[in-house]
């Protein structure tokens, strides 16, 4: 009686060495490219925001700069979002860096 084992020949496990190599390098790929992919999303997705963020407080602005009569309504409708746009301009300007504590067998 013959087993299993007595039927494999060498072939058959270079085959299964190669198969397994080639299944960790398409995984490994494929979770590079979904990384890639959530980051490009979301990059895609702040723009839709942004713009949509503007458009509203663009809108605001118009309606009020159009229908007021007096300056101060006008300056309190210009003065917080010019206030909050130069500070989001200033902190993406910003430089900062972080450091990271190095774990001894860890990935750079």
């Amino acid at each position: 009686m013959t087993t299993i084992v007595d039927r494999v020949e060498p072939w058959m496990l270079v085959a299964l060495a190669l198969g397994v190599f080639a299944l960790i390098a398409v995984m490994r790929a494929t979770a590079k490219t979904v990384r890639k992919t959530r980051q490009v999303s979301r990059m895609g997705g702040n723009a839709v925001r942004t713009l949509l963020g503007m458009a509203a407080i663009g809108g605001m602005q118009w309606l009020i700069i159009a229908n007021a009569s007096d300056w101060r309504v006008v300056a309190v409708a210009l003065a917080p979002p010019a206030l909050v746009t130069a500070a989001l301009i200033v902190r993406t300007l910003t430089v900062t860096t972080t450091e990271h504590a190095h774990v001894k067998g860890a990935k750079r």
